[in-house]
């Protein structure tokens, strides 16, 4: 199915009553694709990316996942959906009719999306966004039912005994040749290591605010240079790594390394960069380049550095 998504610069979507209004005319459960168009942050073009949803309804209510991919430095997109990456953000709704009112799990203070369904298309967009947002999602059909196969006929009566049969003599054993030793196999090739990977001056790192996976514009520059030098080298492979400053748990500056990393693969996969040439890992606040407890040495660890390696 073709969607076709436009990108308006200012305005706002009439949201929909979810406590007031005509029982559900429709049921949104199931798997939706399409796309969300809004203004990049750094140069103001129009941007639009994919979009995907997966819901259950019951009744007038459900929950469900909202992913908008490639978000990083879009004007007006929430924290909430950026920092949630390609896995999406957790979602209630309400149906009253074919309006929907889509609200992130933890409050609609975070994210509110409100959306009209037509058939198996539903348009609309994000709550408090200017430039807006717009979101368009077409509904997946379910798989066709495969049909049973047929049963397998009943086997055959087992065959008559057969007459016993006086034993021949033993004979005597014969010869065998011994079989020559095989050849040694062949050395496995050595497989690439992590060890191999290598920071050069001409992919540069990012920086970023205390507590914040978000491109800033200046380091989302950067990102655009190391992205035409990795499309300038398409033999090389990249690994992103993800750090975080001292402050705050192992376990949770694991998870911030992983978004930060993960924020900087959608800006060079949204530039054209294979995403299969992209790994990414995080060593949370495992590894402080500066160790002294002041903003100005904090700072430099919240970062995202880049090695490379041939393929």
């Amino acid at each position: 199915m073709a969607i076709t998504l436009a990108v308006t610069g200012c305005g706002t979507m009439q949201a929909a009553d979810s406590t007031a209004g005509a029982p559900p005319a429709v049921d949104i459960s199931g798997q939706w694709v399409g796309a969300w168009g809004g203004f990049d942050d750094v140069d103001g073009l129009a941007r639009r990316d994919d979009a995907t949803a997966r819901l259950v309804q019951q009744g007038a209510s459900g929950t469900g996942r909202l992913a908008l991919h490639t978000t990083g430095v879009t004007q007006a997109m929430p924290e909430t959906v950026i920092d949630a990456g390609l896995g999406g953000v957790r979602v209630d709704f309400e149906v009253s009719g074919s309006q929907v009112v889509m609200r992130h799990a933890l409050g609609g203070r975070l994210v509110t999306a409100d959306l009209t369904v037509e058939g198996d298309r539903m348009v609309g967009s994000l709550r408090d966004t200017s430039p807006t947002v717009r979101i368009v999602l077409a509904r997946v059909p379910p798989p066709a039912p495969v049909a049973a196969a047929p049963a397998p006929p009943p086997p055959p009566p087992p065959a008559p005994a057969p007459e016993p049969v006086a034993p021949e003599p033993p004979k005597a054993p014969e010869p065998v040749a011994v079989a020559p030793a095989p050849p040694p196999p062949a050395p496995e090739p050595v497989r690439p290591t992590a060890a191999e990977f290598a920071s050069i001056d001409a992919v540069k790192p990012v920086y970023f605010d205390f507590d914040k996976s978000a491109i800033r514009p200046d380091d989302a520059k950067i990102l655009e240079a190391n992205a035409e030098w990795l499309k300038a080298n398409p033999h090389m492979l990249v690994r992103i790594e993800g750090y975080c400053d001292e402050r705050g748990t192992a376990e949770y500056n694991l998870a911030l390394g992983e978004r930060r990393a993960g924020a900087a693969r959608e800006y060079l996969v949204s530039r054209g960069v294979a995403a299969e040439r992209i790994s990414t890992v995080s060593f949370g606040n495992e590894i402080q380049l500066c160790p002294d407890p002041t903003e100005a040495c904090r700072s430099q660890n919240r970062r995202v550095v880049f090695s490379v390696k041939p393929r």
